[in-house]
């Protein structure tokens, strides 16, 4: 399993601000696989040395904080959307607008409207 990159982790921090129960879920994150589509890329999660008991409480929610991801590749850009069942975070997906894209993020840049 891989670590999370920079990206990822800055948009859990952003989820951890609308849902502080969840901070101390994102050190126990690691990513399952990165699933790449012709569109957008699926970030899957899976919970690793959870030495203490985590609380999941019952959140269930769809989070984004309405912010555009900028990168070169894209004309504009992508936008995502963090899955939390049960109070588990469960993915992060990125999704394009239409455009084809490779799954590389390369220099980025968050913009918030």
């Amino acid at each position: 399993m891989d670590q999370l990159n920079e990206l990822e982790s800055i948009l859990l921090d952003h989820l951890t601000e609308k849902y502080p129960s969840l901070k101390s879920h994102v050190p126990h994150l690691k990513v399952k696989d990165r699933e790449v589509t012709k569109s957008g890329m699926i970030v899957h999660f899976d919970y690793t040395n959870a030495e203490e008991e985590l609380n999941f409480d019952d959140i269930n929610a769809l989070f984004s904080g309405g912010e555009n991801i900028e990168i070169k590749s894209l004309k504009q850009g992508l936008s995502y959307v963090i899955d939390v069942t049960d109070g588990q975070i469960l993915y992060i997906e990125f999704t394009t607008y239409g455009e084809n894209w490779n799954g590389k993020f390369g220099d980025y840049k968050i913009i918030t409207e």
